[in-house]
């Protein structure tokens, strides 16, 4: 590990987040001068099967994803079908300014609720109708 002094152009994160219209959590301020170069850890990590188990078991099931962006999904009944590790979620616009997550199966029988992105009403299990 090194110190960094050295930044990308632009605004930095802080910037950022201070230009956020609603409150930041403590936590996203949280800022740390340290440097993982580029050679410190081992390509293994990206490249076998034993780290990717890893991380679908201690990781991805534990810490935020991005699924889609806002725009993507602009007008109510808007829907986004977001995959990640053999799980899948539709994420829709449910109101003008609300964005809801639902895993994407029917709760009775497990069928999957959406193939692919688009707009509906209501999401209905194809199965029950």
């Amino acid at each position: 590990m090194r110190d960094v002094e050295e930044r990308s152009p632009g605004i930095t994160y802080q910037q950022l987040l201070d230009e956020d219209t609603h409150p930041v959590p403590d936590v996203l301020r949280l800022e740390s001068a340290v440097s993982f170069g580029p050679d410190e850890f081992p390509i293994t990590r990206y490249t076998t099967r034993e780290w990717h188990e890893a991380e679908k078991e201690k990781l991805w099931s534990r810490v935020w994803q991005y699924a889609c962006r806002a725009d993507e999904i602009p007008e109510v009944g808007d829907y986004y079908v977001y995959e990640i590790v053999g799980k899948s979620y539709v994420v829709m616009r449910s109101s003008e300014n609300e964005i809801k997550a639902y895993p994407n199966a029917c709760l009775h029988r497990g069928r999957r609720l959406k193939d692919y992105d688009g707009r509906c009403s209501e999401i209905r299990c194809p199965f029950h109708g």
